[in-house]
């Protein structure tokens, strides 16, 4: 028991740790745009001051570009708000096509950085699980980052859901895949400790190239 919590924890300190860094990198690069912009400002009003007139259209197209990156950092503190909040109850309902696609969003970053291009296709009605949604998005973050170091060639991955009522899935599919990875999925303690936590199991699809997350539905939530 003691093992089950010490690896849930180190699992969502990592978890969380990741989301942070990745997010705050990219404020901080919005910030060094925003900063480079204010000193171009500074340099046109110096020149300004020893040959006007000031270019209108250079100020504007600065002015933008700083309008630009201030709406871009809004939207990543968005997010890591949205995210931060997860911790604050146990359990709640979610919508799990939903909570796939703001962790994908959360980590487009990382998942840019590895040259995956993920398609998400939509599941033909509301899936809707309770839970707690910050082990979920930890979980869905596991697959999604072990689906694109599993994925290799074309590294394209489908994320589905699966029309069990009973068992809600995600599914989490490769053209091709590196077969010792996927020999070995989330064995570690920390990972068991996250789909004993959520109760979680691993299944791989008929033909090994993806595995899908089973959902065991605690209380059913009938879609509106």
């Amino acid at each position: 028991m003691v093992d089950d919590k010490e690896g849930l924890s180190k699992s969502g300190m990592r978890f969380f740790g990741k989301m942070s860094a990745s997010a705050t990198h990219e404020i901080k690069n919005c910030l060094a745009i925003i900063n480079e912009s204010a000193g171009l400002l500074e340099d046109l009003s110096m020149m300004a001051e020893k040959k006007p007139p000031l270019s209108l259209a250079r100020v504007n197209d600065i002015s933008q570009r700083v309008t630009r990156q201030v709406n871009r950092a809004d939207i990543v503190v968005r997010k890591l708000n949205r995210f931060s909040h997860g911790v604050d109850r146990k359990t709640q309902i979610a919508n799990l096509e939903e909570t796939v696609s703001f962790v994908l969003d959360l980590a487009s970053r990382l998942i840019a950085m590895q040259g995956v291009v993920i398609k998400v296709t939509s599941p033909l009605s509301r899936i809707m699980v309770e839970t707690n949604i910050f082990y979920l998005e930890n979980m869905i973050w596991k697959a999604i980052e072990t689906a694109c170091l599993a994925a290799k060639e074309k590294k394209q991955m489908v994320i589905s859901f699966g029309t069990d009522a009973d068992t809600p899935s995600i599914w989490f599919s490769m053209d091709a895949v590196q077969n010792d990875l996927m020999d070995d999925l989330f064995g570690s303690k920390e990972d068991r400790a996250l789909m004993k936590h959520l109760d979680i199991s691993i299944k791989k699809n008929k033909d090994n190239n993806g595995f899908g997350l089973l959902l065991l539905k605690r209380n059913p939530v009938t879609p509106n």
